[in-house]
């Protein structure tokens, strides 16, 4: 997967334009239109992350630069794609309806395609034409004297691959699948085996697939009998081995993603507490509804799924956690590298760099996400919260033979202080000293989670701890208001990309992606 560099790569940042004053306060966002949005430029043209995209786009994109042969498969991304109907405008970024996303490498060309999920709320609201249902931080339009509590999947976080399935997650209900090639034929499917009902009800949007074993772990949350966490277990042909039931010591306390290290799952549940009653009476969203308190601590729950050992929690320090790296078994020892944030300012709070985002300004977002590693001692349950790297990170990756098993790098968006919590670049950490290696495009440009592609013809390296393979990222240019796929040499981000796929449009902001070979 050799490819001759591009020379000159680095995009020049431009001037702010001035910005809009056409905006409502935080609580009732307005779309800004025509003109209007064309000068939101305190966001350094990052406003175009809050622009939905058209459905169906199908196309060859440019490449500049040479694609190997050998690089054959597909990207896919999932996000919000429509933030927009009936000219009501979604609070936040993470509001969006679900969008897949497909660029499909053969033969050194790259195919790009758009679709919608069609969810069960998508198909409704397209037909009556205006939003109908609340949302994670936006309620309904009309939603005063109802309730506000979120009750139709999105579809939007989450794109993951099994035996030509595409499946579609969210944070509420079963996931949405999809033909893996066609993107269509959409139906919803509990993936739980068992008797109906005894399993979960929402089931968290991240998943984890065993990079030894092929085994696939989920996670879901039920309602009944005081919150109980739900942890499924496939094996590498999708029948379901293990299912492990666990009550939730923080009851309705809200978290997003967890570790995986065979055959422990580990819930990191911070301190971001919901107080439901004003989102049942239809007083605030969901979001609105949350309070960080950190003087109540992070805990983890380790839930062996084999039953062997008992559930285990333990206490550490207060950390946001949006997303984790990896983790592994060492020595009776767990360990557990994520991002992590002192406090999440950028997510709850009016002036929240999410919410600001929406009426093209930056917001809020002081709290930086680090690299951190926590280490629990399954034996004594001693633990210890360490920080590898600081810096301004988000959207860790490991290579997929790498989950659960021994790893030694991670590969992260990563920013600078003058864009707030949106990211201007890459980077490679070494986990082991702390030690990175970034490039950057510069003010302006939005890059997003890195996924790693192995590269077929070389194996990882098991005594130095190096992945060879590629990184593809998702890079808006604020300043054009288009986008494009930046292909990067894992080993040297440094050098910068090896090839750039031009797209004919910018794109919506996005959340996670899967590689799947051909």
């Amino acid at each position: 997967m050799r490819i001759a560099r591009l020379k000159s790569l680095t995009s020049t940042a431009h001037a702010a334009a001035p910005s809009t004053s056409e905006v409502r306060s935080w609580d009732a966002p307005q779309a800004l239109a025509g003109a209007a949005r064309e000068k939101a430029w305190d966001a350094g043209g990052l406003a175009w992350l809050a622009e939905g995209l058209p459905d169906g786009l199908d196309y060859c994109a440019k490449v500049e630069g040479r694609l190997p042969q050998s690089l054959s498969g597909t990207l896919y991304r999932s996000g919000p794609g429509l933030f927009e109907r009936d000219g009501f405008r979604k609070w936040s970024i993470l509001d969006g309806d679900g969008m897949i996303r497909a660029t499909t490498f053969a033969g050194g060309r790259a195919r790009f395609r758009t679709r919608f999920v069609r969810t069960t709320k998508f198909n409704a609201e397209e037909k009556a034409g205006a939003f109908l249902y609340p949302t994670w931080t936006t309620p309904a339009p009309g939603c005063r004297n109802a309730s506000c509590v979120p009750s139709h999947s999105q579809a939007g976080v989450m794109a993951v691959v099994k035996a030509g399935k595409l499946y579609a997650f969210d944070e509420l209900g079963p996931a949405w699948t999809l033909d893996a090639t066609l993107l269509n034929a959409e139906q919803e499917r509990d993936l739980f085996e068992g008797e109906p009902g005894a399993g979960p009800v929402n089931y968290k949007a991240h998943t984890k697939t065993d990079g030894a074993s092929g085994e696939w772990v989920l996670v879901g949350q039920s309602r009944r009998r005081e919150h109980e966490l739900h942890v499924l277990v496939k094996d590498s042909t999708g029948k379901q081995t293990r299912h492990a039931v666990h009550r939730n010591p923080r009851g309705s306390a809200y978290f997003h993603d967890f570790f995986w290290a065979a055959p422990y799952v580990i819930l990191h549940l911070h301190p971001a507490m919901l107080s439901p009653l004003p989102m049942l009476a239809g007083l605030h969203p969901f979001a609105d509804c949350l309070t960080w308190k950190p003087e109540q601590g992070s805990l983890l729950v380790v839930i062996d799924t084999t039953g062997t050992r008992p559930p285990v929690s333990v206490e550490v320090p207060a950390t946001w956690m949006w997303h984790t790296l990896n983790a592994y078994v060492s020595d009776n020892t767990i360990v557990a590298d994520f991002v992590g944030y002192d406090t999440p300012d950028h997510f709850l709070g009016p002036d929240a760099a999410f919410r600001a985002i929406m009426r093209g300004r930056m917001g809020r977002a002081k709290s930086a996400g680090a690299l951190r590693r926590l280490t629990v001692e399954l034996n004594s349950g001693r633990t210890r919260l360490d920080t590898i790297a600081g810096g301004h990170y988000e959207f860790p990756f490991i290579p997929q033979r790498r989950v659960g098993q021994r790893h030694r790098y991670g590969y992260v968006a990563s920013g600078g202080a003058d864009q707030g919590w949106f990211h201007d670049g890459l980077a490679r950490i070494d986990t082991e000293t702390g030690n990175s290696a970034a490039f950057h495009f510069g003010h302006g440009h939005y890059v997003g989670e890195p996924v790693f592609v192995p590269d077929p013809d070389w194996p990882l390296g098991a005594a130095s701890g190096e992945d060879y393979g590629l990184l593809i990222a998702e890079v808006l240019d604020g300043q054009s208001g288009t986008s494009f796929l930046a292909i990067f040499d894992a080993a040297h981000i440094a050098d910068g990309p090896l090839a750039k796929i031009h797209l004919r449009h910018h794109l919506p902001f996005s959340c996670h992606g899967w590689w799947e070979a051909t």
